[in-house]
């Protein structure tokens, strides 16, 4: 088994990772002020939930948007597996060429979303991951990763816009009933959940006309779900993605991660 570990803005997820199979998943808050020590015991925790055995270990790789709690993490690793943990970088093989600016700048969770379609999924392909962050990639038939598009969350919006003014309640997107909003929370909902998936869709068919051959859209995130329904292409869901594209960075870099 694999140990996986995906540094979030706003959670940390932990995945058992079988080859593609992802034996389990659990989350934690992200709390940059914690120390080695804490995540250790923190993650201990919650492993013995899925009855972890740090012997069934034969590796760690870790991939982060929170470059302060990087070491932390890998040090709760270290302490937990006795497994010093891969760490994603444009560096490794990871199966892709980067066909941007200033690579060693590009998320990690983006690459690994990247290595992940680009490994199972045809070609061309966008990922978007539906977060903190909605990130999208774009990887053409010859496994360039081209760039993408970043903008703020579904939740990230709705948190700003009730933030800025003075009548507009805080509100969870959930999937709307109809499309026109017949009152302020339907109207705050189908504007965040039809507005994206809007969005999905118009980028989507920009990339494809732009790449002159069909293209292939996976989905993940926690939001995912919601979204693809609203959707009137057809989307790929697929909620492992991140971990998916891990075990394939993973097995790509084994030597060098002993």
């Amino acid at each position: 088994m694999i140990l996986a570990i995906d540094i979030g803005n706003t959670n940390i997820c932990i995945g058992g990772l079988d080859g593609q199979r992802v034996l389990f998943a659990l989350r934690m808050v992200t709390r940059v002020r914690c120390t080695p020590d804490e995540y250790a015991a923190e993650l201990r925790f919650l492993l013995r939930r899925v009855a972890f055995d740090p012997a069934d270990c034969r590796g760690a790789v870790l991939c982060s948007v929170v470059p302060a709690l990087s070491g932390t993490l890998a040090r709760a690793v270290r302490r937990l597996t006795g497994h010093e943990p891969l760490r994603v970088a444009h560096t490794l093989d990871t199966g892709l060429r980067f066909a941007v600016d200033a690579p060693e700048r590009l998320g990690q969770d983006r690459i690994a979303d990247a290595a992940g379609a680009a490994a199972l999924y045809p070609l061309p392909c966008m990922t978007v991951d539906l977060g903190t962050a909605s990130t999208y990639n774009v990887i053409d038939a010859r496994r360039q990763f081209l760039g993408g598009f970043i903008v703020p969350g579904v939740q990230t919006s709705l948190r700003a816009i009730s933030a800025g003014t003075a009548q507009l309640p805080p509100i969870a997107p959930e999937a709307p009933a109809r499309l026109i909003g017949k009152n302020t929370v339907e109207c705050l909902n189908g504007g965040a959940v039809f507005g994206t998936a809007a969005m999905l869709e118009g980028l989507a068919d920009r990339v494809e006309a732009e790449m002159g051959a069909p293209l292939t859209v996976v989905a993940t995130g926690g939001l995912a779900k919601g979204i693809i329904p609203c959707c009137r292409r057809k989307i790929l869901f697929d909620g492992d993605l991140l971990f998916k594209g891990l075990a394939v960075l993973y097995e790509r870099n084994a030597a060098a991660a002993q």
